[in-house]
């Protein structure tokens, strides 16, 4: 069964039914955010925090209805309900609550909240003229790796040659490779990819490497440091090699210098703000593609461990520090 969550603008707290259909309210737009949102209550604050913010601060002006979708399928389902019971927009989670909605309308407006590169996945023609019913936020397309290497650089400013660690069957480290090669050159920075399927491809990887050939490693498959974080930490530090990721809860395994990824509730008030736009006449084809703030934290203990000196610039922009 789908949990669904009604959000009363101005309160903190959602309330939570286990089953039935909330009461149309005459004229009041209608918002359903889905996705699977379990691990980003954040996110879905901040989209609140974002039309709230655009005027839209109570049940007298808006109604909004949140529901998990852990699949494709199960955000099929609940947009499939919605589309049919009457909704002013979508707000999807995601790439597959994204393909979901798109599947079932082209009329609705729709905006992402993220997709790794939504002109790469064809949910915009392009990020400043979508030119469909969709917009939202880019998360790894290439502005945003761009983004993403220059806060990298803030930690180690010699970084000119960096490893990339990803899984080319999975798809969102195929988007962010691609990415990254389109936009290393424009900051100086030069890639070396390397394709690993599971930890031990990686221990192998991070051991064939050293300082004389990249200056560090950009871990995509982040998976794999979860499975394995020893053992991928263990081989960086013996090689000397900074580890670098996008997931900020990654930033104190072992080896990881920095992590540099998008703030969840700046990234939800953003789409809050451009669905506010939608539900006062613009339209999603004509509102450009947004990119979200990123959020730098630093574990200066592995950085002095590895000899490693970070600028006290980096530490003062930085939102947490590991010392």
């Amino acid at each position: 069964m789908h949990r669904h969550a009604t959000l009363a603008l101005g309160l903190t707290t959602f309330t939570l039914l286990t089953s039935g259909t909330l009461p149309a309210t005459a004229q009041v737009p209608r918002v359903l955010i889905v996705g699977p949102i379990d691990s980003y209550g954040a996110l879905v604050a901040g989209v609140s925090e974002g039309l709230q913010s655009a005027g839209f601060r109570d049940a007298a002006r808006i109604r909004i209805d949140v529901r998990n979708a852990r699949s494709g399928d199960e955000a099929k389902a609940a947009i499939g309900a919605a589309v049919q019971e009457g909704v002013d927009a979508l707000v999807t989670v995601f790439g597959p609550s994204t393909q979901a909605a798109r599947a079932a309308t082209a009329t609705v407006p729709i905006v992402f909240c993220p997709v790794a590169d939504p002109v790469a996945a064809k949910f915009a023609a392009s990020n400043e003229a979508p030119g469909g019913n969709l917009t939202g936020v880019a998360s790894a397309d290439a502005e945003a790796s761009r983004r993403r290497l220059i806060a990298f650089r803030q930690v180690l400013p010699e970084l000119a040659r960096l490893a990339v660690l990803f899984d080319p069957e999975f798809p969102p480290d195929r988007v962010q490779v691609a990415s990254l090669e389109r936009t290393a050159s424009s900051v100086g920075i030069t890639l070396l990819t390397r394709a690993v399927a599971d930890s031990e491809a990686a221990v192998a990887a991070l051991r064939a490497l050293g300082r004389s050939e990249v200056d560090a490693v950009l871990v995509l498959k982040e998976a794999l440091l979860r499975r394995a974080p020893e053992e991928i930490g263990r081989a960086a530090m013996a090689r000397k090699l900074p580890l670098l990721v996008g997931d900020p809860d990654l930033v104190a395994l072992p080896g990881v210098v920095a992590a540099v990824g998008p703030s969840q509730r700046d990234t939800g008030k953003l789409c809050g703000r451009m669905t506010a736009r939608i539900l006062n006449g613009e339209k999603a084809a004509s509102l450009p593609v947004e990119h979200p703030a990123f959020e730098l934290l630093v574990n200066l203990k592995t950085a002095q461990s590895l000899g490693v000196v970070v600028p006290e610039r980096a530490l003062e922009q930085a939102v947490r520090v590991i010392r």
